[in-house]
């Protein structure tokens, strides 16, 4: 008898597995979901429905943006990681969802939950000071105060870009939360923040109209549309240098190899578009550093040490345990 239930399990497993590797094979007969963890209408979400829609193009197959705000993007995270592990659900990610949030809260996903797949940029990040502070470089920041850095999370890349600065010339800092970094950069330009990091491509039209003044570029080089503002490597600030918000598309970690190949082939086709490019150009979205797998792989591994040493130095806590 239990021969019998040994051949028929062994059947079974076979059949699973058939049925899987043709899954796989007719992969995608569906409609994909690309969760994003933050709200309609932000920059998250334009970003990837601009790369939505040329993906659609390269799949063959509906590509729905679905959004799940809350928790700082740990819910929609979360539920990305309970999907099937099938290719039909694609997660929004960034730097700041596998480190700085579950550095701050308790979280039910973890990047090992996950692999990435399409690596979609790496935005650029500019300090801004406001005009009024006579301020035209780092060299001219002087406080006899804590400075108010203006962020859309407290210890994420944007905050950590500006409180490493603020630390290494001696300073103290104090993050300002907003929802959005067009709402940093104002607070900044109307006084209520000292300081905000911010995506150049943001900042630019609110540099441009003089309501806030560049102090230095987290990039490794100068940025063709600001290129009389100094890198803070440039200056003298070095936990600053090389820092950008980057974004990526991830999967379940589970996902069969044959249905990543066929993603990461698509994402790369859709990358080529001319209406990504476009957005691309317009957003100042440069090439990424970390491609494919290596996106959570290696660089979220590495920047959780200098997330955590970036904390310590600007008084950010972590969860408990």
């Amino acid at each position: 008898m239990s021969t019998v239930i040994a051949a028929l399990s062994g059947v079974a497993l076979v059949t699973a597995g058939c049925v899987g590797n043709a899954a796989a094979e007719d992969y995608p007969s569906q409609p994909v979901e690309i969760i994003v963890p933050w709200g309609a209408g932000g920059s998250s979400d334009v970003l990837i429905r601009a790369f939505a829609e040329p993906l659609e193009q390269a799949l063959g197959q509906s590509v729905l943006v679905v959004n799940r705000p809350g928790g700082g993007s740990a819910i929609g995270a979360a539920e990305a990681a309970r999907a099937q592990a099938d290719g039909y659900t694609l997660l929004h990610s960034s730097a700041s969802t596998f480190i700085t949030v579950p550095l701050r809260q308790e979280v039910n996903f973890s990047a090992e939950d996950f692999r990435s797949v399409v690596s979609l940029g790496d935005q650029p990040i500019v300090l801004v000071a406001n005009p009024d502070t006579g301020w035209e470089s780092l060299d001219d920041v002087e406080a006899d105060r804590t400075l108010t850095i203006a962020t859309t999370s407290v210890g994420n890349v944007l905050h950590l870009v500006a409180s490493n600065f603020v630390d290494e010339a001696g300073y103290t800092s104090e993050a300002l939360p907003f929802d959005s970094s067009s709402e940093t950069t104002m607070a900044v330009a109307n006084g209520d923040a000292d300081l905000a990091g911010v995506e150049a491509n943001i900042a630019l039209p609110q540099i441009e109209a003089g309501e806030v003044i560049p102090l230095a570029i987290a990039t490794s080089e100068r940025l063709e549309e600001l290129p009389d503002v100094p890198t803070f490597a440039e200056q003298g600030f070095e936990r600053s240098h090389d820092r950008y918000s980057r974004v990526a598309v991830s999967v379940p970690a589970e996902t069969p190899e044959e249905v990543v190949e066929v993603l990461r082939a698509a994402g790369e086709e859709a990358m080529q578009a001319d209406s990504w490019r476009e957005y691309a150009a317009s957003t100042l979205l440069q090439d990424p550093a970390y491609v494919g797998d290596d996106f959570l792989a290696q660089y979220v591994p590495d920047d959780m040490e200098w997330t955590r040493e970036s904390f310590a130095a600007a008084g950010v806590e972590e969860a408990a345990g």
